[in-house]
Order: C-alpha cells, then structure tokens, then sequence
C-alpha cells in the first residue's frame, strides 16, 4: 500500500502510550502465583467468621447437603461468592501496589482517563 503525500505519518513510537513490559510481566509472575494461592484461604476465613455471625449454631450449609431452606443455601453460597471475589481483587491490587512500589513499574495496565 503506498502512502500518498498527503496522509498523515504514523506517531512516533515514543509517543504511543508502552504496554507492559515482557522482563515486568515475568518478575511479576511468582508474585501473582503466591497471591492467587492464599485468596482462596483468606476468603475462606473471612466467609466461616461472617458466617458465625448469621449462624452461630451450624456451619455454613453446602449445596450437596440436604437443605431445609434453599434461601439460607442461596445467602451463604452469595456470601461466599462475594467474600472471593472481594478477598481477590483487594489482594491482587495490594501485591500489584507493593510490586510497583519495589520495582518503580506497575504490573499491568493502566487505568484510562
């Protein structure tokens, strides 16, 4: 394809806003392996401790148990959903924060204005 003389130049590559880099990318990884190991622990802690605090009599009710009440079943398997999905996220961003605050360079991408 020829360019004509009148289409624009493409920007200069120092002007084009960098990805992640390969050498961050890999030094991170061990990182997030370690993160994604102890979320499931962690959540799983905060989700019995919750739990006490709905039920202190029984523990939570699991899906492949016989239940009495299917709302209680749908409250403790949306609290523990949540309570992963919350534990995750805030550990993922606390080990990205402590990364780049090692490193200088921030694991990821980032957020857009």
């Amino acid at each position: 394809m020829r360019r004509s003389a009148h289409s624009p130049e493409p920007p200069a590559v120092a002007q084009l806003e960098p990805g992640t880099p390969v050498v961050t990318k890999l030094m991170f990884a061990p990182v997030k392996i370690v993160a994604k190991r102890i979320a499931p622990r962690v959540s799983g802690k905060v989700y019995r401790r919750l739990w006490s605090v709905i039920d202190d009599d029984a523990p939570p009710p699991r899906a492949e148990e016989r239940q009495d009440s299917v709302a209680k079943l749908a409250l403790a398997l949306a609290l523990e959903g949540a309570c992963a999905a919350i534990v995750s996220g805030l550990l993922d961003q606390a080990s990205r924060r402590k990364f780049a605050r090692l490193t200088g360079r921030w694991p990821g991408r980032r957020a857009s204005s």
